[in-house]
């Protein structure tokens, strides 16, 4: 059989398996046009399909019990539910889900970059570094998670208000508005309009509402309950006598509110996004800068194993965690409460132990004391959950943790200098443009140093004496060159082994420690400061919603002072001692009590809504006592927006500043300075040659 009649076969062949498929593809379009199976298809549209998410989510709850059952996992699934459960109040599979994913995405992003670690680099302090940065990761991706689910909440809240507003101008009935608009909106807001509806419709709705208050998401579910209990409870102005609806614009307020949050929290996310990338990625190019520029210039890694070059790097590593700590702290919007509700529980069931009382009572000061009074005004002014006895624990541990990690750093050092004196970098003498046979003779000078090194140190011996035993090894080695100085070679392995004699530790490196110690001492001090600052830049964005909320709850013709206290309580995070204080008080004088939380507060804008409250509280009814707030409203809406704009770029800056303050502190200590060394290096013995010449 030719090639011809082959080809000729596969022709056939093919144009019948062509002519086959298309007889196929007839039938099947026939079939497809037809009004069955377009039916089918549009029932099968019709039925819910399970998307990636939910399957994951799925998933995600088979494993729940197994984290739960894990030790340290076990506690970061607890840390991640009790910040999901206000988030999705009442839906137990989607909390347990959640976490469950969160944490599964969480560990695996440590594990993974802990298990990259091992093939990145072959130091471990560089390992355990990349690991302890692995964690801060899990914490950031778990903010930035949470966070855009808390944005997606507030966009659902906003839309759900929308609705009850429409609702509400159809029915004038605020327990039917709210049911109406739970059937629109979006499950995670729409369980919350529910459970504000079953609270209209209970027997005991006051009741209810104090414990819709305790599982709420945020101020304003807070506020959406109690304005609709007031107006359910109370009734609406007489809408058809012409007056304006106190429901509708308390809505309207509560709306306005939300979009300005929103705005916030966009802006912020918006400008200091992917900054804590950029402050991590040095982590990772510690080693290969390292390995570069030992490589290329061998005689750098004498500076990087020197004493200047590992106290360098201390300060890098040091740079890091501040800059960390500082990009952690600006991008909260709000405070934490459960991490201040916890704060200093390990500090409490320490002090529980009569011996560390005791020693912890020994430098607080007592009560009669004015430090005492002073250290109580930085604890208030930072809303630190701190006992005094706690807080001068907390700086006790601080010194004592600094003081011992100073010390170990410095016997590392020195451990360190005498390693690399023994064993320094082999490039330093077979590097450059050497022969083969050059090569050779250096490894074997390499190799006779390091073991002739070895034995002068190993043996108690004079100067004079190692000068001539050093000669003596030295004689007749053909690796070292003719015309070579004996007297000075053997000068130059004299001065290494007495610089690894002069590396113990000193004196005054135990001075140095216990001064850095010291320093320490007041390392908690430094936070409470940072944490009072950034206290004030969100005190007048919390002032400006009770200026807001003020007006809108003295629109309600019976509501008194102490109510209106208790208000601004729920909607406050960093007031809220304050407050509550003032509500403790209140029975015992409206006036001293209103006196007393100016004094606590300590901020102007507090204490003039502070003195609207008095005189509404004894002189004039409240209406009176705000009657100007509303026609001053577009002014004071105006300056809010300028104060968050003051706020958000403060922000911007700072987080500018720390997201590439590590990027530039590498180049600068872990670059820069080594070639700086190493150019001095090449110019002294630039100058030794010349004064030989």
């Amino acid at each position: 059989m030719n090639l011809q009649t082959v080809m000729l076969i596969v022709l056939i062949s093919l144009g019948l398996l062509l002519a086959i498929l298309l007889i196929l593809l007839s039938i099947v379009q026939r079939k497809l046009k037809g009004t069955q199976y377009q039916e089918q298809r549009r029932l099968k549209a019709l039925l819910p399909t399970r998307t990636k998410e939910k399957k994951w989510l799925e998933q995600a709850h088979k494993a729940y019990p197994v984290l739960d059952e894990l030790p340290v996992v076990k506690k970061l699934l607890h840390r991640i539910r009790s910040r999901l459960t206000i988030i999705h109040a009442g839906n137990e599979i989607m909390v347990r889900s959640r976490s469950a994913a969160l944490t599964i995405m969480i560990v695996a992003c440590i594990l993974l970059i802990s298990l990259l670690s091992f093939f990145w680099t072959t130091s471990w302090v560089s390992r355990v570094t990349i690991m302890l940065v692995s964690v801060y990761m899990g914490g950031i991706l778990s903010d930035l998670f949470i966070g855009r689910l808390v944005k997606q909440m507030l966009y659902d809240q906003s839309s759900m208000i929308l609705d009850i507003r429409h609702e509400y101008h159809q029915t004038h009935m605020v327990q039917v508005s709210l049911e109406n608009s739970a059937e629109r909106s979006k499950p995670m807001v729409a369980v919350h309009a529910r459970q504000i509806a079953g609270i209209l419709a209970a027997v005991d709705p006051e009741d209810e509402l104090q414990k819709y208050y305790e599982v709420a998401p945020n101020r304003y579910m807070k506020q959406l309950a109690g304005v609709s209990y007031k107006i359910g409870e109370y009734g609406d102005a007489d809408i058809h006598k012409g007056e304006r609806s106190i429901y509708l614009s308390m809505l309207g307020n509560i709306r306005e509110e939300i979009h300005m949050d929103i705005n916030r929290r966009e802006r912020i996310d918006r400008l200091l996004y992917g900054i804590v990338f950029v402050a991590i990625s040095p982590v990772f190019m510690l080693d290969p800068i390292r390995n570069w520029a030992e490589n290329m210039f061998p005689i750098v890694s004498n500076y990087y194993n020197s004493a200047w070059g590992l106290y360098s790097l201390i300060l890098l590593y040091i740079t890091f965690i501040v800059s960390f700590i500082a990009l952690r702290i600006l991008k909260g919007v709000d405070e934490d409460t459960q991490a201040i509700k916890d704060e200093g529980k390990w500090l409490n069931r320490l002090l529980k132990q009569k011996w560390v009382f005791r020693a912890a009572d020994r430098i607080t000061p007592a009560e009669h004391e004015p430090v005492h009074f002073k250290v109580a005004r930085r604890l208030k002014d930072a809303n630190s959950g701190l006992s005094q006895h706690a807080y001068y624990l907390q700086k006790s541990l601080t010194a004592a943790a600094i003081f011992l990690l100073i010390l170990v750093l410095q016997f590392s050092i020195h451990g360190s200098i005498r390693h690399n004196l023994l064993h320094p970098n082999v490039q330093i003498t077979t590097g450059g443009n050497q022969t083969e046979s050059q090569r050779m003779l250096s490894e074997e000078r390499y190799a006779f140093e390091q073991s002739l090194m070895g034995e002068l140190i190993a043996k108690d011996i004079t100067p004079d004496e190692m000068l001539i035993y050093i000669q003596e090894k030295a004689e007749n080695k053909h690796f070292l060159q003719f015309n070579t100085d004996q007297n000075a070679y053997a000068q130059q392995l004299i001065h290494q082994v007495d610089q690894y004699h002069q590396e113990y530790f000193k004196w005054y490196e135990l001075m140095l420690a216990f001064a850095l110690a010291c320093a320490g001492f007041y390392v908690p001090d430094l936070f409470l400061l940072i944490r009072t600052q950034l206290r004030k830049w969100e005190m007048q964005n919390e002032v400006d919603g009770f200026n807001t909320l003020s007006m809108m709850l003295s629109q309600f013709p019976n509501i008194s002072v102490y109510e209106m206290i208790e208000w601004l309580h729920r909607y406050s995070y960093i007031f809220e001692r304050q407050l509550l204080r003032c509500m403790l008080d209140y029975e015992a004088g409206g006036w001293d009590a209103i006196d007393r939380l100016k004094e606590d507060a300590r901020f102007v804008p507090l204490e003039r809504l502070a003195d609207r409250l008095q005189v509404a509280a004894d002189l004039i009814p409240v209406k009176k006592a705000f009657d100007d707030m509303d026609a001053e409203r577009s002014f004071a809406m105006d300056q809010r927006k300028e104060h968050y704009e003051k706020v958000i770029s403060r922000k911007n800056t700072l987080g500018k500043m720390f997201g590439f303050l590590p990027m530039q502190a590498t180049f600068t200590l872990y670059l820069l300075l080594p070639f700086v060394y190493m150019a001095f290096q090449q110019l002294g013995d630039l100058t030794v040659v010349t004064g030989k010449m």
